[in-house]
């Protein structure tokens, strides 16, 4: 898997502490929409994981992260059949979901 990331978030994802929640999955519908569960009862968590080196966890995951300037020249994957999540693209220098071409348009 890769990871990408602009370099102004760097400090934030070293500075920070994440925590993973293990839901259990029984409640859980697929939505069809980027890889995406839901469950519309509430649940408590399995256990809860406490991560505070993302980068190196993220390392053990064998997840490859690539730093860039901008992620605009990655706007065209969501023309693609990869799958490509784009979370908080909203944060994204020059970024405007407005302006997205999705493989509907």
């Amino acid at each position: 898997m890769i990871a990408h990331i602009e370099w102004k978030w760097l400090s934030e994802i070293h500075d920070q502490t994440l925590y993973r929640y293990h839901l259990p999955p029984n409640t859980f519908e697929y939505i069809e929409d980027g890889w995406m569960w839901v469950s519309k009862e509430t649940v408590a968590p399995l256990r809860v994981e406490r991560i505070d080196d993302l980068l190196d966890a993220l390392r053990e995951l064998r997840v490859e992260l690539r730093v860039m300037e901008s992620l605009l020249p990655l706007r065209q994957l969501w023309t693609t059949s990869f799958h490509v999540s784009g979370i908080r693209l909203r944060n994204a220098t020059g970024w405007h979901a407005d302006q997205l071409v999705t493989r509907d348009s």
